[in-house]
C-alpha cells in the first residue's frame, strides 16, 4: 500500500477573479498560519468591484438626502404622500445595492475596516491579497509570479503533514473478511526498523479495474513520524487473540552456529550477543519469544562488524 493525506487533509486555494499574479508570498514547504497573505493579484475586475461599491455609496447618500427632504416637503405639503414612498424606496433600493457591493468584497477577503477605509479615501487599490484559509504546510504552488490566472484556477495547495493515513491493496479473496478496527502492522518498504501500526478504517467495496484489488483504508495509531505522503508500505493484517511479545527487525538477528543471536546495547558502547528464540516472521521483523525484554535496544545495523569482533575476540 501507500500512506496517503486522509480526506479533508488538504485545501486547495483557489482565484474567485481572473488577474495577473503581482506577489508570490509562500514557496512549498513553508508553514503557514490561518489568514497568512499567500499571493498578491492584480484584478481589473476588483477595480471594479471598488468602484461600482464607490457608486452606490454616493447614491445612498443622495437617496437618503432626497428622502429626508421628502419628509420635510410632506409636512408642509409640498409632496404627496406617493412621491415620499418612492423616495423611500429608491434609499432602500440604494442600500440593498450597497450591502451587495460590500459582501461581494468581503467574499474575496476584504475586512470591515478596510471595505471603511477605501468608502472614506475613494483611493482604489487594485490589488487582491489572497490569505490562507487555515493553518498547515504548502504543500504545492500551481502558479508563476507574473502568470495571468482565470476565476477558480488553483493557487496554492496546503495540507496538514501529519494527518495521514494507509490505502492498503488486498486481493479480493483477502479483503472479505476484513473489518472496521482489524489491526495492520505496517514497515516503510526499504526501512524495516521503522514500524508502525494501524487500524482499519472503511474497506472499498469494489475491484480496482487496473491492479484487480480492493482497497482499505487504514487510521495509523502509531508510526505515523516515520512517514511522509506517498511513501510506499508492507503491511500484515493481525487477526486472531492479541498478545505482546518483543518483535526486531529482521537486519537485528544473526545465525551463530545453530542459535540466533541479537545484539543488545548495554552502554553507549558495549552491546551483548544474547541468544534468542525466534517466532512469527511478518517479512521484516522477527517476534522474539525468548530472550529479550520490552525495552531493550538491539543493534539493527553493523550486526556483521559486531559478529566480527566477537569472533575476534574469541580467538583472543
Amino acid at each position: 500500500g501507500q500512506a496517503v493525506r486522509a480526506p479533508g487533509a488538504t485545501t486547495t486555494v483557489k482565484s474567485i477573479l481572473e488577474g495577473r499574479l503581482e506577489r508570490l508570498l509562500v514557496a512549498p514547504g513553508d508553514t503557514v498560519t490561518r489568514r497568512q497573505p499567500l499571493v498578491e493579484l492584480h484584478s481589473h475586475r476588483l477595480h471594479e468591484l471598488q468602484g461600482f461599491l464607490l457608486r452606490d455609496s454616493e447614491a445612498l447618500r443622495l437617496a437618503e438626502a432626497r428622502l429626508e427632504a421628502g419628509r420635510q416637503l410632506l409636512e408642509v405639503e409640498g409632496i404627496s404622500q406617493v412621491e415620499l414612498d418612492r423616495r423611500g424606496h429608491e434609499a432602500l433600493a440604494a442600500r440593498l445595492a450597497m450591502k451587495n457591493g460590500e459582501a461581494e468584497l468581503r467574499d474575496l477577503g476584504y475586512s470591515d475596516a478596510e471595505i471603511q477605509q477605501l468608502l472614506e479615501t475613494t483611493d482604489f487599490h487594485p490589488v487582491l491579497t489572497v490569505r490562507a484559509p487555515t493553518a498547515g504546510v504548502v504543500l504545492e504552488v500551481a502558479v508563476q509570479q507574473f502568470a495571468w490566472v482565470q476565476a477558480y484556477d488553483a493557487l496554492v495547495v496546503l495540507g496538514d503533514p501529519e494527518s495521514l493515513e494507509l490505502q492498503l491493496q488486498l486481493p479480493p479473496d483477502e479483503a472479505t473478511g476484513v473489518g472496521r478496527g482489524d489491526l495492520v502492522e505496517f514497515v516503510p518498504v526499504g526501512r524495516p526498523e521503522a514500524w508502525g501500526l494501524a487500524k482499519v478504517a472503511t474497506r472499498v467495496p469494489q475491484v480496482d479495474a487496473t491492479t484487480r484489488t480492493v482497497t482499505v483504508r487504514a487510521q495509523i495509531t502509531h508510526g505515523s513520524e516515520n512517514l511522509l505522503s506517498g511513501v510506499f508500505v508492507e503491511g500484515n493484517l493481525i487477526r486472531g487473540a492479541a498478545s505482546q511479545a518483543p518483535s526486531v527487525p529482521e537486519s537485528a538477528v544473526i545465525r551463530m552456529g545453530s542459535s540466533d543471536y541479537v545484539f543488545v546495547r548495554l552502554d553507549a558502547e558495549t552491546f551483548e550477543a544474547r541468544p534468542v528464540s525466534v517466532g512469527r516472521f511478518n517479512g521484516s521483523r522477527y517476534e522474539i519469544q525468548e530472550g529479550l525484554e520490552l525495552g531493550e535496544e538491539v543493534a539493527v545495523q553493523g550486526v556483521f562488524l559486531l559478529k566480527s569482533a566477537l569472533l575476534r575476540g574469541e580467538e583472543g
